[in-house]
């Protein structure tokens, strides 16, 4: 003898079907809302404020030329090139190198260089802990007189 066992769902009618969703939405936003945002000041994270310096001047034939900048938080420090200029004021495309280092007596010890044309543009960027460091620009061998330039030290 086989016996079927039939269940019965009852039907669930439009109000019950709606409180039924309530109590879950009200279930989900208590869990939800149990829990706050963090504010800045609970933050362990420093936010780092980027400072701008000019380094202008002439460069010889030959020559070189460095600026010394303190970093006072770990950060990205960027160089560009900015302008090269003959002694009258016309703009030129002469590559020269720059870099970044560490002031040494009457001059600058670069750990980082590179050739570089005038730009817009980072050219050279690198990640320095905190510290005084120096931003040095040179003839690479590009130059048959003076020039002036300017170069943008980004820093935190």
């Amino acid at each position: 003898m086989t016996m079927s066992w039939m269940f019965r769902v009852p039907r669930l009618t439009r109000s019950l079907r709606a409180t039924i969703v309530a109590v879950a939405v009200s279930l989900t936003s208590v869990a939800c809302g149990s829990t706050t945002a963090p504010t800045e000041a609970d933050s362990r994270i420093t936010p780092v404020t980027l400072r701008t310096e000019t380094f202008a001047g002439t460069l010889a034939l030959q020559g070189s030329g460095f600026y010394s900048f303190a970093v006072n938080q770990q950060g990205p420090v960027s160089l560009t090139l900015a302008a090269v200029q003959n002694p009258g004021g016309a703009a030129l495309s002469t590559a020269l190198g720059i870099g970044l280092g560490i002031p040494s007596g009457p001059g600058c010890a670069r750990f980082l260089s590179q050739t570089t044309t005038p730009g817009l543009a980072a050219q050279a960027t690198m990640t320095l802990n905190p510290g005084t460091y120096c931003a040095v620009v040179f003839d690479t061998g590009n130059l048959t007189g003076a020039v002036n330039f300017a170069m943008r030290i980004r820093h935190p």
